[in-house]
């Protein structure tokens, strides 16, 4: 059933739309959460990997808080035929004069990945294009990939277009947008709705954003030992 000012994308089917109403169950506990988004995860990679050439190597980002469930799902789904390499961003996310910014202050990235064919940028939810604009940025000068993914299970309505702007047209020509919903309201406080459940970080298992509390992701600990 489609919810208020919810629409889905054609990537959306059944199991991917039981997943997205898991995340704002008012009853949901941490486990089923994060279970929830490490099954999206697998179903945005499963498209991606229809998409991507077999045999590209492809580099996987995304932010600490969505390392170990979203962003494992893609890398597992993608590594069956595609040699894949993980990077992860620490982005203190804050906003200052109403504007949004996410300065990186730790990162982690596998080495190798400036051979990589395909980035894929991967985050819960795309509200506004601070983080993923900054991730990006942060990889342009290093890899020359031919397809720039970016990847979430629910983006806002004006999210893509905003990204798009912030870029030349050389570079955002190569953006591909998966996504399964798109959301056209926001509370008082800019939370998306009905978005993934508002602030998740309790339910990701971890207190605050990992920027600000040195949370080390599972993801980084098993790739850095590679």
């Amino acid at each position: 059933m489609q919810q208020a000012s919810r629409k889905y994308s054609d990537f959306a089917d059944a199991l991917a739309r039981r997943a997205l109403d898991k995340l704002i169950a008012s009853t949901q506990s941490p486990s089923e959460y994060q279970a929830a988004m490490l099954e999206l995860g697998h179903q945005l990679g499963g498209i991606l990997r229809r998409q991507i050439p077999r045999g590209h190597q492809c580099l996987v980002v995304s932010t600490a808080e969505d390392a170990d469930y979203l962003s494992t799902g893609v890398i597992e789904s993608l590594e069956a035929d595609h040699d894949t390499l993980a990077a992860v961003f620490w982005n203190n996310h804050y906003s200052i004069n109403g504007s949004n910014i996410a300065p990186i202050v730790h990162h982690f990235i596998q080495p190798g990945f400036e051979s990589a064919k395909a980035i894929i940028f991967v985050k819960s939810i795309i509200s506004t294009s601070c983080v993923v604009r900054t991730n990006i940025l942060s990889l342009l000068e290093s890899v020359k990939a031919d397809d720039i993914y970016i990847v979430a299970p629910v983006i806002y309505i004006d999210a893509e277009q905003a990204l798009k702007a912030e870029f030349p047209a050389s570079i955002s020509e190569r953006f591909r947008f998966v996504y399964f919903a798109v959301d056209e309201e926001r509370t008082t406080t800019g939370n998306v709705v009905p978005g993934i459940g508002g602030q998740v970080y309790q339910l990701l298992g971890m207190a605050d954003q990992p920027a600000r509390t040195g949370y080390l992701p599972n993801l980084v600990k098993k790739r850095a030992c590679l």
